[in-house]
């Protein structure tokens, strides 16, 4: 074979090489691509599950009224768990009928009802997000903060159905026709072991209105654990290009840094080795003309998303005008406080897009089922606003805004498995939205009696 023949015979070979390669990249499929992609979708998702409103907002309390000889008595459930499985039932009873505009002027309750007290004012529009009500449509931005289920005494034993605000004067009607549902409202005014509530005036003029015991309570201790959740779904979730984050060194050893340049999440020590997230994106210019229903319905999608109810979260307050959502955990029904704010998940919203949340990186779980620990006696919560009446010297009154049962954490610093104890006792939510145990207000007056 001379020299051009040997040329002619390799150029032969690498075409057919070429085309050869050329069929294999077309038809070649990396066996790694199923499994990144699957990688990174379980990487946007925390260790929670998906939940409908109505499982994160629900009522602080459910009252039984009865007005007898001008005299209106008050009730309420004494397990708050039990409440909790009521608010569900009440949540697929089927309403026959509900009005599609607001009622102005007076009106009046019938007795017995029941009454459902929210922790914030909820849009009317939402109603049919948290009952069952079907082909439900109403525009106006009004809001409830209390619904009344009154009992109708004829002979379809129906229930007239009132959603009011205490800082609105209209109300919007609805009805309930079920004897079922009739009946189990109506057992509860039957009951023996019901707890004795009376409607106290706070605020600085007065004008909201909560309800507290008038005997003792018992409330069990509880033994839970909290259980660390991994912070990379969130990295992925938070920023738009995960890629691009680095960790910063920072000089405190409990903290750390993750930046992509312009977005900032933080972790800081929380208890023991657990961590609380906190992450900051700067706000982006524009209006936002987003309504009251928009900001609450937004958080649960975007929490949806990414599977971030860990716990038992409950909403706590809305600030509408500022788009800030604060959810608090709960522990059989009862919220749980500490010193630092670790138990709540704050979401900040801007024109466009999340602006900042903080939010535990760990779920509090009992998974070694140690059971309820002791019954601890609470004092009335009457005793307790008396205290602060007769303290008012040191505490300015109309600055208590709430008044409720809750668990305070109680760290214990020699465990090496995240333990922690819940002891229950009164707070106060005292200027500012800001909850206190009760001991915070019996130390500072007894301060001031020895000063």
């Amino acid at each position: 074979m001379n020299k051009e023949q040997f040329k002619t015979a390799l150029l032969v070979l690498l075409v057919i090489s070429s085309l050869l390669l050329t069929l294999a990249l077309w038809t070649y499929q990396p066996e790694y691509e199923e499994l990144d992609q699957a990688t990174y979708l379980e990487e946007t998702e925390l260790d929670g599950e998906p939940k409908h409103l109505s499982q994160v907002l629900q009522p602080d309390l459910i009252v039984f009224n009865e007005t007898q000889q001008s005299t209106t008595e008050s009730a309420i459930i004494p397990d708050k768990q039990e409440e909790v499985e009521l608010f569900e039932e009440i949540a697929d009873w089927s309403f026959s009928q509900i009005d599609s505009h607001i009622s102005s002027g007076s009106w009046g309750l019938w007795s017995p009802n029941m009454e459902l007290v929210f922790p914030v004012d909820v849009p009317i529009s939402l109603i049919d997000q948290l009952f069952n009500v079907e082909q439900f449509e109403f525009q106006h931005d009004h809001t409830f903060n209390r619904v009344y289920f009154q009992l109708i005494q004829s002979s379809e034993e129906r229930i007239e159905v009132t959603f009011m605000s205490d800082n609105e004067e209209e109300v919007l009607n609805g009805e309930i026709e079920s004897v079922s549902a009739y009946e189990t409202i109506q057992n509860f005014f039957y009951r023996a072991d019901m707890a004795s509530v009376e409607k106290v005036d706070i605020g600085s003029d007065e004008e909201r209105k909560i309800y507290l015991t008038t005997d003792e309570m018992e409330v069990p201790q509880q033994t839970v654990f909290t259980e660390d959740l991994n912070e990379q779904p969130l990295v992925n979730v938070l920023f738009s290009n995960p890629s691009l984050v680095r960790q910063q060194n920072v000089e405190n050893e409990n903290e750390v840094n993750y930046t992509d340049g312009t977005r900032l999440l933080t972790l800081i020590d929380a208890f023991n080795s657990s961590q609380y997230l906190s992450y900051y994106k700067p706000p982006v210019s524009g209006e936002d003309h987003s309504g009251r229903q928009d900001i609450l319905l937004r958080s649960l999608d975007f929490t949806n998303d990414h599977y971030g109810w860990t716990d038992d979260f409950r909403l706590e307050d809305v600030n509408y005008m500022n788009q800030v959502v604060d959810y608090r955990i709960h522990q059989n029904g009862i919220p749980v406080f500490d010193d630092n704010g670790y138990m709540v998940m704050e979401q900040a919203w801007g024109p466009q897009e999340l602006q900042s949340l903080s939010r535990p990186l760990f779920r509090v779980t009992n998974r070694f089922d140690l059971g309820e620990g002791d019954q601890v006696t609470l004092q009335s919560g009457k005793s307790v606003y008396s205290f602060l009446e007769n303290a008012s010297d040191e505490f300015y009154l109309p600055a208590i805004e709430d008044i409720k049962i809750g668990y305070e954490v109680v760290r214990d610093t020699d465990s090496a498995n995240n333990l922690i104890f819940l002891e229950p006792t009164w707070f106060i939510e005292y200027a500012n939205g800001v909850w206190r145990p009760l001991s915070y207000f019996e130390d500072r007056a007894s301060l001031q009696e020895d000063g």
